[in-house]
């Protein structure tokens, strides 16, 4: 449901979810919500794919605290000792610009930012 209101792919969901077993495996879901651990490998996938998705994405989708979303992202993370790439934040410019409601320029604008 979660990827599916993300508008996530196959793919993604499928890395996903192999991510879960790991979480699954290493008893990470223990004490913590099922949604908030989907959330931290769909978001670790998202990451690795260099996606357009922000953590605050999923928090509105599940109507929960960032905070709790980022945290239980950052203890996923650390405990499979991931290394994810730092987010480009040039792939946020075309989202940003669409919402600012620009019009026809919205394009114009968005490719007239700076390279990052």
């Amino acid at each position: 449901q979660l990827a599916n209101a993300l508008r996530l792919s196959e793919h993604h969901q499928d890395a996903a979810q192999r991510l879960f077993q790991l979480a699954v495996q290493h008893n990470f879901i223990q004490g913590r919500k099922t949604q908030h651990v989907i959330a931290a490998c769909l978001y670790t996938v998202c990451r690795r794919e260099k996606t357009a998705h922000l953590l605050i994405d999923y928090s509105d989708v599940l109507q929960t605290n960032v905070y709790m979303l980022g945290s239980c992202f950052l203890k996923f993370t650390r405990m499979l000792s991931l290394t994810l790439p730092i987010i480009d934040p040039s792939l946020y410019i075309h989202r940003f610009a669409s919402r600012l409601e620009f019009g026809d320029k919205t394009h114009f604008v968005s490719m007239s930012a700076p390279p990052s």
